[in-house]
């Protein structure tokens, strides 16, 4: 509840019992319980709609209003987007106060759900050795249907595995709000030995997972925070490291969502390009001819273009076995043409596709 709803409902209260407005006006202060966030939340929306305020009054007067009528204008404006305020926070107490594990599709040990918007460009992109950046709202290229922008320490693909790995236990282990795990249990779902590296790398990126906001425009949706709200290791418990979701982030999943194979992504091992292909390209059922250099710049390689055609095939190479791998009976298939294009065949190739991509 909004903090002037709290004091509308106390003046409200008193009226009922009688009271005057000077009466009222007479009382003690109202006191209200309050969070630091709560506080902050108030002090955006008061900034918020005198901001709005002064468009509207701005808006009236371009358009001939004046008076009464510009009063009534503005006033009914304002009403507006305070309906608007109250309904987004209902909606957001329903959210947090719903369960983690209700908020996500249905996840299996196999099959990953991932949102496409991480998969169709370079948030979780390439990262060389000793020289991950550390950026601030920088742009990150996308597919078109999305705006993306980050902070942080940039990501790669197994920052992206321990993401969904997360968000697979939130679903299958019935989590409400935080998953309290060993890490030699972490290391055993994402199929990894257990030693003291290892550890300390998963950590390492579970804090980049808290610490980089992310801020993702898809359609209606509009995401800005942290991809998991906290992470810490309960020294003073069980010393398990505990991991408090973001809920906010769900609405990402509704209808744009891709089943990873985590089977294929194991098989392409430390190859973070032959994994940013293999999830780039399940993203897409029907996917069309991608020039090399574009896909060079949607996975962030730092690689000459010669270089990069260079890993490019052997990486996809390498998906295609892993494909075979898991399913003895598939037919995907790529082709790296002479005009330096991609072309990807879920399916096997067909004469209709090659007569239809023959131009590239």
């Amino acid at each position: 509840m909004f903090l002037f709803d709290v004091i509308k409902k106390d003046i409200k209260k008193h009226k009922a019992a009688g009271l005057t407005d000077d009466e009222i006006s007479e009382l003690p202060a109202l006191k209200i319980n309050i969070s630091d966030h709560d506080f902050m939340e108030t002090i955006v929306n008061i900034s918020a709609k005198n901001s709005l305020q002064r468009e509207i009054v701005n808006r009236a007067k371009e358009i001939g209003l004046s008076g009464k009528q510009a009063d009534s204008y503005v006033k009914n404006q304002l009403l507006l987007w305070e309906k608007e305020q109250r309904k987004k926070a209902e909606e957001e107490a329903k959210l947090l106060g719903t369960a983690m594990q209700q908020l996500l599709p249905e996840i299996f040990e196999d099959k990953r759900a991932i949102p496409n918007s991480f998969l169709r460009g370079a948030l979780f992109g390439m990262v060389r050795k000793g020289r991950r950046s550390l950026v601030e709202n920088k742009p990150i290229f996308t597919m078109s249907q999305y705006e993306v922008a980050f902070s942080g320490s940039e990501m790669d693909q197994n920052d992206l595995e321990l993401w969904d790995t997360l968000i697979y236990l939130a679903r299958t282990r019935n989590v409400e709000s935080a998953l309290r795990i060993t890490l030699y249990d972490l290391c055993q779902q994402m199929r990894l030995t257990y030693n003291q590296e290892r550890t300390k790398k998963i950590v390492e990126r579970a804090i980049r997972l808290k610490f980089g906001t992310v801020i993702i425009k898809t359609g209606a949706k509009l995401f800005v925070g942290s991809l998991i709200n906290n992470v810490y290791i309960d020294t003073d418990g069980d010393g398990k490291l505990v991991v408090e979701y973001n809920k906010k982030l769900t609405p990402l999943f509704a209808e744009d969502f891709t089943y990873i194979s985590a089977d294929i992504r194991h098989l392409l091992g430390d190859n973070q390009l032959a994994r940013w292909l293999y999830n780039f390209y399940e993203s897409h059922e029907k996917p069309i001819p991608f020039a090399i250099d574009f896909i060079k710049k949607l996975c962030r390689s730092e690689n000459e273009l010669k270089d990069f055609k260079y890993k490019l095939k052997i990486s996809l190479e390498q998906v295609k076995k892993a494909h075979l791998s898991v399913n003895a009976k598939s037919k995907w298939d790529y082709e790296v043409t002479k005009n330096n294009y991609i072309l990807i065949f879920p399916k096997g190739k067909n004469k209709k596709q090659l007569e239809l991509f023959k131009e590239f």
